[in-house]
């Protein structure tokens, strides 16, 4: 894997410097979700047990509360042994990816009395990584669930009230588990294998608690503290969201950090406006992010998307709920009165000039975010969603192998 310093130095400390946060030229990979951090949608068949009952898991945090933490970690233990494995990592790598990120969940490292997370994810966190280093895969480790919940997401392991920011100590919390992650992972950071993530999403719209202040703050402490865990002489290479709401703010706070990398995520279906594009107009909106991704006061990576254009996935919008799509999620209408999800996960169904529209629209998101510093798919694999599974979509000839071999750009 070719890899480029990411940090200015002069002659004079170039060697001691050497190793200091390399990452990828440009990055191209796969998110590594669904597994220490559960989502429903993404591995329904763990969630089909609570169908239908009025007090039924929702998220990893009820999952573990409803069926007790033995039953909770005899359960999740043989998905954590199974849902990633070497030959995954080694098919990711041989489709010319060169990153992978992992995202997990605070409990991995932190469970309080009242909290009902069942652990021992760690052996198998690390077991993934060294797989990853083995196949000359980067890994970026991302916090993606946070005490009290960062955006109130079931991918933040708790659904409901965005209660991180409403108490200081959820907040140290993290920070400290971030510490707790670099520690273990010194040695890895100190060779440029690994980068940290300081926090996937936290939803930063109004009435929320989230503000731009807490963002800066946080991300400032989180920056200093990884630091100081890595014992390194230089600056970890580390990544900071947008936090929906503060592209530019984020990325020129985040330009002051040697070695950070700005983090936004681009999808086209949590939006009625977005589902009623015509295919034309979905790329057309791809190659005018194009633009903002290469504008950017930082170097940005757009961390997720996806070539979903509906949001009919079962459990998408959360379990037990549908779609906005055709008009079965809570109370929405449909987005036109013919609109149906059926067999929109069949990909027996798929034809010619849909095949060819999905193509199109990888090569073009993927020309598009490599404007910036580059891309990492969500998700490398679905159980039952071909459009959120980079592994199918190779397989299946919509997504390029190796992802450089492309037909079509912006």
């Amino acid at each position: 894997m070719r890899l480029t310093t990411f940090i200015t130095v002069s002659s004079a400390v170039l060697c001691a410097a050497i190793h200091a946060a390399q990452l990828p030229d440009t990055i191209r990979g796969a998110n590594l979700g669904g597994w220490l951090l559960l989502e429903p949608w993404i591995t329904p068949s763990l969630f089909e047990q609570f169908r239908g009952k009025d007090d039924a898991a929702v998220d990893e945090y009820t999952f573990t509360e409803s069926l007790g933490k033995n039953k909770a970690y005899s359960q999740l233990r043989r998905h954590w042994e199974s849902w990633v494995t070497e030959k995954d990592i080694k098919k990711l790598a041989n489709y010319g990816l060169n990153t992978v990120r992992i995202p997990y969940g605070y409990w991995m490292v932190d469970v309080e009395k009242h909290e009902p997370y069942v652990q021992g994810q760690y052996p198998y966190l690390r077991r993934a990584v060294k797989w990853a280093i083995q196949h000359n895969l980067h890994v970026l480790l991302d916090l993606h669930g946070a005490p009290g919940s960062q955006n109130g997401f079931d991918n933040s392991g708790r659904a409901g009230p965005v209660n991180w920011p409403k108490e200081a100590n959820n907040i140290q919390r993290t920070i400290d588990v971030l510490s707790n992650v670099t520690k273990e992972f010194r040695a890895e950071i100190g060779d440029g294998d690994v980068s940290i993530q300081f926090l996937n999403e936290p939803f930063a719209i109004p009435n929320t608690g989230v503000t731009l202040d807490l963002l800066k703050d946080f991300y400032g402490r989180s920056y200093t503290a990884i630091h100081n865990a890595s014992k390194l002489s230089y600056k970890p290479a580390t990544f900071g969201h947008d936090g929906f709401s503060f592209f530019n703010e984020i990325g020129s706070f985040l330009s002051s950090m040697k070695n950070t990398v700005l983090d936004t995520h681009i999808y086209q279906v949590f939006d009625v406006n977005l589902l009623k594009y015509s295919r034309q107009q979905h790329l057309e909106m791809t190659c005018n992010d194009k633009a903002r991704i290469g504008g950017s006061p930082l170097r940005t990576i757009v961390g997720e998307w996806s070539l979903a254009t509906t949001d009919c996935t079962l459990w998408l919008n959360g379990f037990q709920k549908g779609a906005r799509y055709d008009g079965t999620f809570i109370t929405t209408e449909p987005v036109c009165p013919s609109c149906t999800c059926k067999d929109e996960g069949n990909v027996a169904k798929f034809g010619k000039s849909y095949r060819a529209f999905l193509r199109e629209f990888a090569e073009k998101q993927m020309d598009a975010y490599e404007a910036g510093y580059g891309w990492i798919f969500w998700n490398f694999k679905a159980e039952n969603s071909p459009q959120w599974n980079y592994i199918q979509g190779v397989e299946e000839g919509w997504i390029p192998n190796p992802p450089t071999d492309r037909l079509s750009s912006c």
